[in-house]
């Protein structure tokens, strides 16, 4: 079945904000991107920034698909497969240190995902620090190169070296 043009937009955004970063990812490059006539990202989204927190959205729900996936499982998988998905992520989170809109809905969704694997029996402030460092690792690992599980990272998490 072939995707939405809302969902293509979503992939293309992913992609170009992977490959330019967030200056690169105009409406116009996403559109061309997705193979959608212009104008598209308006029809769908309203605007850029409209289709940015659909962005936010859209990994909250990846993120939560994935519960109660074991941190070493999720840095393999985000130094790996979803490589370019992470690298997007982080993007945005980039771009929420300047837009109070966009802070505002990613911290809600990191903290409805903290709240989440707080639900295993981890405290609030535990949960908060274990997804926290994760991050740490994901983004050391992108500065670094590494590919997954194979670099020493989740060995490192384990407390193993």
């Amino acid at each position: 079945m072939e995707k939405s043009a809302s969902a293509r937009l979503i992939e293309a955004a992913y992609a170009v904000l992977a490959r330019e970063g967030a200056k690169g990812a105009t409406v116009r490059a996403i559109e061309a991107q997705a193979g959608v006539p212009h104008g598209s990202v308006r029809h769908h989204f309203g605007d850029r920034s409209g289709l940015i927190l659909g962005l936010v959205d859209d990994l909250l729900a990846r993120d939560r698909d994935r519960l109660p996936e074991q941190p070493e499982a999720t840095m393999a998988r985000m130094l790996g497969s979803d490589r370019d998905l992470t690298i997007a992520r982080y993007e945005l989170f980039l771009m929420a240190t300047r837009d109070e809109t966009l802070r505002g809905r990613i911290v809600s969704a990191r903290d409805e995902l903290v709240a989440l694997a707080g639900s295993a029996g981890a405290s609030p402030r535990a949960a908060r620090g274990l997804v926290a460092a994760v991050d740490g690792f994901i983004l050391d690992g992108l500065l670094r190169g590494d590919h997954g599980p194979s670099t020493g990272l989740l060995s490192a998490l384990a407390g193993d070296r």
